[in-house]
Formats: C-alpha cells, structure tokens, sequence
C-alpha cells in the first residue's frame, strides 16, 4: 500500500514513546489514520534485536553498525582532561528498547511527585505502570502487573557471579531485597529484572508490543523506517505536517529533498532528549537568536531549546574472576566454536539458552551512610541536602555486574572477566545541542556537559570504591584488570591489583614468560588479600 498524503495524526520518532503514542491510538480508534516515522530500519524479525545475549553488538561503533547512532562532542571538555564523550542514541523502531541492556528499572515515586503537577504523582501513575507490564518475576510487592504487553523476568539463566555478587554485597552492607524496583526502595541488591519473555526467551520491546501487535490486526498504522523528519509544517502557530527526508543522502548530489505529510489532528514529536531539539529548532521553535542567524522563520522564541541536557553516565570497571567461572568472553571475542553452541541452544530452545540472558544478573541501589557523607565534599553534600536528605526514596547510584567483559576485546588479554557498572542516577551536571545549519545532514553541535559541576565527582568516586570492595570481596574474585582502573601510585592502598600468579598458570600453563618481571610497572599480585579487608 502507498502511504497517504494526509493522516490523522504523526508520530515523529518511533522510540518506546513514539511506538506507545502510535500504537496506542491506532488500536483505539480503527478509523483514526496514523504514521508513525523513524529514522532508522525496523526491528521486525530481527535476530540481532530479539536475542538478548547479542545486544553488545548493536552498540559496537565500527562504521557498519546502523543500529546505533553516536553524538560526540563537537569540542574537547576542559572538565575531563580535553577528551570528547561520546552518547550512543538508538537508531531503529523501538530505538532503546531494541537494543539496550534491558533492564528492568523504575523511577523512584518521588521523581513523579516532583513534577508537582496534578494527575501526575506516583499514585496517580501506578495503575499505568501495572497496566503495561507482564511481570514473571515472584514478588511481595503490590507494584507490578501481570497482564500488559511488556515482558519482565529474570531472562533464560543467572550466572554463579549474580549470586556470588549478592553475598559480596550484603558483606559491605547493601543487603538483599527481591525488589528494588517497587518505587520506594533505594538501598539494596537484587537478581536484576530484564525486559525478556522467559516463555520465548526474546527481547521484550516498544515496538513489538505496541506496533507490530496493532499493524498485524488493523490497516490504520502507517510505519514509515528509514526517514528523518526534517522539520514540522506549521500554518501560523499550528502544526499541519511534517517533511521528512531518507535516513542517507546518497542521491540528487546531496541535494536536500523532501517529502511532505500532513496532519488533520496533531503532530506528536518523540525523536528523544538529543533528536527532538533538532527537529523543533529546524521548524522555527528556538531561541530566536539562532534561528535568525541559520535564516530560518522563528515560529515561537523558545531560548531553553536544546538546553539543560541531563544524562546519567556511566563508569565501568572491569574484574578478572577464576578460570572456572561462567562468563560470555569467548562468545564475545569470537570463538567459533563457542559461538556455534550458543547459537545452537538458541535454535533448540530459546527460552533456556545462554543468549536468553544479558548476563546482567544483579544489581544495587546504594544511598551513602552520614560517615560516607563527610567524605564526599561541601559540593554534593549541598546537592544531598537539597535533592536527596528528604527523600529517601531516591538512590544516588546504582551498579550492576556483567559476567563477562563489556569491552573490546581485541584490547584484552586472556582470560575471563566481570564488569561492574555504576550509574550516576541523578547527575548536576548540565550540557546542550544545537543545530548549525537548517540541513537535516549537518552534524549539530553536542555538548554532553558530563562532569562540568563538581557535585558529580563525588558519588562516582564514593561508587566505584564500593564496587571494588565488592568484587574483592567475591569468591571468584581473581584482580583488577589495571589498564580498566583508575592508575594511582604502586605504593597507595588504592592501587588496582592484576592477575594473581596461579590463575596466570591455569591460563597458560606450557608458557615460558609467566611471571616475568618486567620492572617496577608491571607486576603480579602474588598473594590477593582476604576477602574481608
């Protein structure tokens, strides 16, 4: 079927809002017509969404992944050393939830009530949060709901290292709970939850549930993949359309074409945190300043366009645990034969395999104690007093354990590993994006802003030492990869540990060089520390 020139209503970004919003109104109203218009491709039947265990692969940056796309800042930040970050965004139908970690995390209740808007409070929401939700985990929590399209569960297997983390945990005080996801928990570790039917063993996402669902029953939803909106047709101050261009401008000697659908009802912008600014600047809503300087036609003079971007980032550390140890790192690092048997238990039963599994099995929530407070500093103890002390629903981080490497392994050396994360949750700092030009082609100008407020610094520090005692404190714990640490002087106590000599043995045991010395840099840690130090 040709797409129509004219619907009811456009959704212009198919991430899990533009899937819901489409979705959702398609199958409310059969007669209502609505396009739903993402840039990337779609994420039908795709074997490299719906298997869980392969999402490492869509966030590979190696100029073949289209799955993903990459913002890097336009300029070197003064805050981390003149190095530029860099913010990997969805590029599919479904966009995050197509090929992110998939885990299972809430806002905490006090995140809703602070919008302080009525009809918008924890309680107010919780019936919608159930509503979508196909909980299989068991629970005590009153928070969950069993009937929706999104499937939860613990996925196909749990790896030793999940529970062999949860001992560790309890041992530094983060002690067990079976959900921390119940919107009041912010202290405690848990088997982590994760977007995966446990009955198919696939990925759970967006645009399963709430587009294909539609589009397989009625004829009302018009998908249309690899297009990027270009802007929003406006007649005077309201939306009638949009005009939207291929994903790639590989034609008309780059010449900018468009293609023009108009809206009878609405236009819905969901294209995320870093497209939708894009989209509303290009249409003439800004701050007029730049919009008179690209030539474009200001709309409305909104100057907080594109400001104020927040993201929590991520640190990764990651551990060497024993050679007996369960871990994804051969799969990872392409093993034929390794990969073959785990492709294999897919085809035979799916819901029980490996790749069943992000093999992110556990994870914490962490606030920090008064003693911990008195160590981090007058500046985010100012942002605890006015954000967190009142509050005690709200975690500051939460960390999480990978039973394998989420690193390049092409970098790594032999062996077998564990990577904790540590999400800053609510981060102080402050960045923005801008276009700048009124091409839909040219690159914007991205500034993350990660760590330009001195409120961050503390937590990610305070976070990582927790996770570190953690994993020492862990039976499979075998030394810090130091190339992924922190590098502090040899003789400080904070110095990272690699390799002990005997598990360096088990991996090579016919080489020659093991144990080598190699001057004062390098060196094994021949005897690691007791577990409770």
């Amino acid at each position: 079927m040709v797409h129509p020139q004219e619907v009811d209503v456009i959704v212009a970004g198919g991430g899990p809002a533009g899937c819901v919003v489409a979705g959702r109104l398609a199958y409310a109203d059969p007669n209502l017509k609505v396009m739903l218009i993402e840039g990337g491709v779609s994420n039908r039947d795709d074997p490299w969404v719906y298997r869980p265990g392969i999402f490492t692969r869509n966030m590979q940056r190696n100029g073949i992944n289209d799955k993903a796309t990459f913002y890097t800042d336009t300029v070197p930040s003064s805050h981390l050393r003149g190095r530029r970050s860099i913010v990997p965004c969805a590029n599919i139908l479904g966009g995050g939830s197509s090929i992110n970690f998939q885990m299972y995390t809430r806002a905490s209740a006090s995140d809703w009530d602070d919008f302080n808007t009525e009809g918008w409070t924890a309680k107010d929401l919780l019936p919608l949060m159930k509503r979508l939700e196909n909980y299989q985990k068991p629970t005590n929590s009153e928070t969950h709901g069993y009937d929706g399209p999104i499937a939860i569960s613990n996925g196909g297997q749990i790896t030793a290292l999940a529970h062999d983390f949860l001992r560790a945990s309890h041992a530094v005080g983060v002690h067990f709970s079976d959900d921390v996801q119940d919107l009041e928990t912010s202290h405690g570790a848990e088997i982590w939850a994760k977007y995966i039917d446990r009955h198919t063993g696939r990925r759970s996402d967006a645009a399963t549930a709430y587009v294909h669902s539609v589009m397989d029953v009625q004829h009302n939803l018009f998908l249309r993949t690899n297009a990027r909106v270009s802007r929003v047709i406006f007649e005077g101050n309201k939306a009638v359309g949009v005009a939207y261009v291929p994903s790639r401008n590989r034609v008309h000697a780059g010449e900018v074409r468009e293609t023009i659908v108009k809206a009878r009802k609405c236009v819905v912008l969901s294209s995320g945190t870093l497209g939708t600014p894009q989209i509303l600047e290009r249409s003439g809503v800004g701050s007029s300043g730049l919009l008179e300087r690209l030539d474009i036609n200001v709309v409305s003079n909104l100057p907080g366009v594109g400001e104020q971007y927040q993201d929590h980032y991520t640190t990764l550390s990651v551990f060497r645990v024993s050679n007996e140890s369960s871990t994804v790192d051969d799969f990872l690092r392409g093993d034929k034969e390794v990969q073959k048997q785990l492709f294999h238990e897919w085809e035979v039963s799916p819901e029980k395999a490996r790749l069943s599994s992000n093999v992110i099995d556990a994870g914490f929530k962490i606030r920090p104690t008064e003693q911990e407070l008195k160590e981090m500093g007058p500046e985010f103890n100012e942002l605890w007093d006015r954000y967190f002390k009142d509050k005690p629903d709200k975690p500051v981080m939460f960390g999480s354990i990978v039973s394998g490497a989420y690193a390049d392994h092409s970098l790594l050396p032999p062996g077998k590993y564990m990577t904790m994360f540590q999400y800053l949750e609510y981060p102080a700092s402050r960045g923005k994006i801008h276009i700048i030009s009124a091409n839909p082609y040219k690159e914007p100008f991205f500034d993350s802003g990660f760590m330009n407020n001195r409120a961050d610094f503390a937590p990610i520090r305070w976070s990582y030492k927790k996770t570190r005692e953690v994993a020492r404190r862990m039976d499979a714990f075998r030394g810090e990869l130091t190339s992924h640490h922190p590098h502090f002087h040899p003789a400080s106590p904070a110095a990272a540990r690699d390799i002990d000599i005997e598990t360096a043995k088990q991996l090579l045991p016919d080489a020659l060089t093991v144990g080598i010395h190699m001057g004062t840099w390098h060196r094994f840690d021949y005897s690691l520390m007791p577990r409770d130090s």
